[in-house]
């Protein structure tokens, strides 16, 4: 029986059913960029006499209020918004471009390595997306994403112990990672050869998934008839 050597998606991914969606990724702040201030017009120059009042005594006006500084515009959040439409129009190539930017001016900000490495997985572009997956884990060893498209790569190399790392890593973050089930379940199937494993994480792969998914179905029945066999 056939098997996918991998599953790959872009963050929430309907692979098995053979399309794609790119979802939202999380901005490099939680709250949007704040809004420009238009300072307020200055009607009279500072200090400059007005008209006397009724009375005839002069006076002098009194210097105008500074109008409040406009908010600094967080070129980043906006590199990165086009990046994301970018990678949702198809045009990898300018995300890439855009993300390198954000990258080399919000070093801190792991999720844009995340996207940064599935652009250049979406290209093919292995040992780069590699390179950025490892950095994003470097700066939250908490992302799951990452975690799981590092351990693809790690498979790809055969590099199988630190792919099976990989993936517990994502699901210790997450256990309830659809993916990571079904990309530890091929490699416990077809790399490992660990046929218990294999079916426990196909099985939860198909639990998390909501409906049965016919191809993962027929994986789980040729496991159960081949461990029924070896018993």
């Amino acid at each position: 029986m056939s098997r996918f050597p991998e599953i790959v998606l872009l963050a929430t991914v309907l692979a098995m059913a053979g399309c794609s969606s790119l979802p939202e990724p999380a901005p490099i702040d939680e709250t949007a960029a704040a809004p420009q201030v238009k300072p307020a017009p200055d009607e009279t120059a500072a200090g400059a006499p007005q008209d006397a009042p009724a009375s005839g005594a002069e006076s002098q006006a009194e210097p105008a209020p500074a109008a409040p500084p406009p908010a600094p515009v967080d070129y980043n959040q906006q590199f990165y918004e086009q990046a994301v439409s970018a990678l949702k129009q198809g045009d990898t190539e300018l995300a890439i471009d855009l993300l390198q930017t954000v990258s080399r001016d919000a070093p801190d900000k792991p999720f844009v390595f995340t996207n940064l490495g599935l652009a250049h997985f979406q290209l093919q572009h292995y040992d780069l997306a590699l390179t950025a997956f490892q950095q994003a884990v470097e700066r939250d060893p908490r992302d799951a994403v990452a975690w799981n498209h590092l351990g693809i790569l790690q498979r790809r190399q055969g590099q199988f112990d630190a792919a099976r790392e990989s993936y517990q890593r994502a699901l210790d973050i997450d256990s309830n990672y659809a993916l990571a089930h079904l990309n530890l379940g091929i490699l416990f199937d077809i790399y490992l050869q660990q046929l218990e494993p294999a079916l426990r994480h196909y099985q939860r792969y198909q639990a998390l998934l909501g409906k049965e998914n016919e191809t993962v179905a027929g994986w789980i029945v040729d496991l159960e008839r081949r461990l029924k066999s070896a018993s």
